[in-house]
């Protein structure tokens, strides 16, 4: 399992309906997504990502998103067609071919594609009109298909990650999130709750690699004023990346 696809296709064998990714955001909000879930919608994101971007191997999407389910599928997406996913990258970069910005990044300096998502919990689209150039995410992947074959496929010494200042090829990704799974107690079967304001690079790492890696599951707790006992408690999570 040394690349993001074949780590994918592990879970999936194993049982797809066991959660893989979990939002908890402000007030309660709540999403689940099961390995079959993030499949399907990594698949429509990286065939957006192929047949709208015509993205190539090696080529960077600026992912300006926070700690989000939705980072996780864009993250997920970039690793299928073989870019490179630059968590909290610049959008107006010339490394940049394409962009997926929040709610507060529609101002952003814009790449080539300019995508941008609402963050809703379920996935919904704007409420309202974009500004010129921008284009929403959860509208443009609708057309896309929800089983994705890659021209090329990908290896493990593919670049596919950045943060910080740290970047990873694909397997150097799945060794470094299971070695940081390890380091908190995490194992196979394992909860993991990512608490707020933990290093860029762990967000990073945390959002797809790290339950991917150890065949585990991760919390996405967002809220800074979040009790972190209480909530990892309630989310029955065995460890807490911090």
């Amino acid at each position: 399992m040394t690349t993001v696809p074949d780590a994918l296709a592990a879970a999936l064998s194993r049982d797809p309906a066991r959660p893989l990714v979990t939002y908890v955001g402000p007030d309660g909000v709540r999403t689940e997504l099961s390995v079959r879930t993030v499949e399907n919608g990594l698949a429509k994101a990286a065939n957006l990502l192929r047949d709208d971007a015509d993205l190539q191997p090696g080529e960077v999407v600026a992912v300006a998103l926070p700690v989000h389910w939705q980072a996780s599928v864009w993250l997920g997406a970039c690793a299928l067609v073989g870019g490179v996913a630059w968590f909290g990258g610049s959008t107006g970069s010339p490394e940049a071919e394409v962009a997926v910005v929040g709610p507060d990044g529609l101002d952003l300096p814009q790449a080539p594609l300019m995508l941008a998502t609402s963050l809703h919990p379920f996935g919904m689209p704007f409420a309202h009109p974009l500004p010129a150039g921008v284009l929403d995410a959860a509208v443009e992947v609708r057309a896309h298909g929800d089983r994705f074959s890659a021209y090329h496929p990908v290896t493990d010494d593919d670049a596919w990650l950045r943060a910080g200042s740290q970047s990873w090829t694909q397997a150097q990704a799945l060794e470094a999130a299971g070695a940081l799974g390890h380091d908190v107690g995490a194992a196979a079967g394992s909860r993991i709750l990512l608490a707020p304001g933990a290093p860029v690079e762990h967000q990073a790492l945390a959002l797809l690699a790290l339950p991917l890696a150890l065949d585990a599951a991760v919390v996405l707790l967002t809220d800074p004023a979040a009790d972190v006992a209480r909530v990892a408690e309630q989310e029955r999570c065995d460890a807490v990346l911090q």
